[in-house]
């Protein structure tokens, strides 16, 4: 009998050394990421702290790096990598970082339970998948379009519009009341792409041009054989009309075009749904309210379609030491936290969930996602690369400055200027690419 006691406190004492141990375990975390919006960053650590709370034996640390998308972002991940620091979660879609797949870094998620289970689109899969395998969780999804002043519409009996010819009738009767139409934010390479993409998107997809990206990046085709590109920088040039473009146009960027906004000074801010948050927080214990319509394009008087692309998306890397734990949060986070994060953030969710607190706005775009009026991103067979999507940015900057400021930046004075100095730029990319 007292050999048997003595053999279980024994084990007992093995045991409790085991769970100490594992209590003690310390599994860091580094995310990656390019969430500067406070409210998203604010989100992610309150979802941190959840998955916390659920294994309050494992002691889990997070280490949240956040980077500007487009200026530092890319340079401070490779050089992290190349020192050997690995983060466990790099926060963008596949198709931007295919090096980083390439060589192994990316864990592949094809065929994972939990994103199957989420029923998404061949669009949304699409965003986060490079050559057919997926790469990367996908969280919410973003458009774009026209956040309008409501007070001042009212005061000056404006109806939102239904289609083109309204809606420059609207930029005009702005700037006759001494009130600038749009507060632009073309310093920032996404402002000039979104004014693009209900065109090149939309029509690109609508005529079986889904490997329309694929063969520009290859050389295979031309820009100028797309008639799209000509025709969306004449809809844009359109927009910003005869004067109509505030004075600080090319040199402002969001954070400016959002004060201008909410200040007064502009009627209409043609944005991102990511910046929601943004101006919800600006606009917080005041009286000032804003409306949300799709840009019309045409006179049809039909409802506008809805670009959609993936916007938060994480990968996971397939060489850092806890990776295993880092696909267990990021799982964690698109089956517990979807509500959460959407309050947070006032995101669209990609799997469609709300809370009691979710707006009308997010509502209706969830609605009008569902209803499958909407050309996607992902539908493209591949997505331009960063050096593509650079280049693309930097030949619509120039077009923006000239019909902003009437100077020529680049050469470009006119559509066809613009859509050679873009394929100048494409084709010092393929010519890279060839080396």
């Amino acid at each position: 009998m007292k050999k048997l006691l003595s053999l279980l406190l024994t084990v007992i004492m093995v045991l409790s050394m085991v769970s100490v141990a594992f209590a003690e375990e310390a599994v860091k975390i580094t995310v990656f990421h390019y969430m500067v919006e406070g409210q998203k960053a604010d989100g992610m650590v309150a979802i941190q702290e959840e998955f916390k709370a659920k294994y309050p034996d494992v002691n889990i640390e997070f280490e949240n790096l956040a980077y500007s998308q487009g200026t530092d972002f890319w340079p401070q991940l490779e050089t992290a990598i190349a020192a050997g620091d690995n983060p466990e979660i790099i926060m963008g879609n596949p198709g931007l970082y295919s090096s980083l797949i390439e060589e192994g870094y990316i864990m592949d998620l094809t065929g994972n339970e939990t994103i199957k289970s989420l029923g998404l689109t061949d669009g949304d899969m699409g965003d986060v998948s490079y050559q057919g395998k997926w790469y990367a969780y996908p969280v919410d999804f973003k458009s774009w379009g026209v956040f309008y002043n409501v007070k001042m519409f009212k005061e000056l009996g404006i109806e939102v519009p239904s289609t083109k010819t309204e809606l420059l009738a609207v930029c005009q009767k702005l700037y006759d009341n001494s009130i600038t139409p749009w507060a632009q934010w073309y310093a920032d390479g996404a402002s000039v792409d979104i004014e693009m993409r209900p065109i090149v998107w939309t029509e690109a997809l609508a005529n079986g041009d889904k490997d329309m990206f694929a063969k520009l990046m290859s050389g295979e085709k031309k820009i100028a054989e797309y008639p799209y590109f000509a025709k969306g920088l004449q809809e844009w040039a359109d927009r910003m009309g005869s004067g109509w473009a505030a004075n600080n146009a090319t040199s402002n960027k969001q954070t400016d075009a959002n004060e201008m906004f909410v200040s007064g000074k502009a009627g209409m801010l043609y944005q991102g749904t990511w910046n929601i948050g943004s101006i919800e927080q600006m606009i917080a214990g005041t009286d000032f309210e804003y409306g949300f319509f799709l840009c019309p394009m045409d006179d049809s008087g039909n409802t506008p379609v809805l670009n959609v692309q993936v916007d938060q998306a994480f990968m996971v890397n397939d060489k850092a030491d806890q990776k295993e734990w880092a696909a267990k949060f990021m799982e964690f986070w698109l089956t517990d936290c979807m509500g959460m994060w959407s309050d947070f953030t006032y995101q669209p969710c990609i799997t469609g969930a709300t809370t009691e607190n979710t707006p009308e706005l997010l509502r209706s775009l969830l609605a009008a996602k569902a209803s499958g009026n909407t050309a996607c991103y992902g539908d493209f067979t591949a997505p331009f690369s960063s050096a593509f999507t650079a280049a693309y940015r930097k030949a619509l900057t120039a077009w923006a400055v000239y019909c902003c400021t009437g100077q020529e930046a680049s050469g470009v004075n006119s559509v066809d200027t613009c859509i050679q100095y873009m394929q100048t730029l494409f084709d010092e990319e393929i010519a890279k690419n060839a080396l």
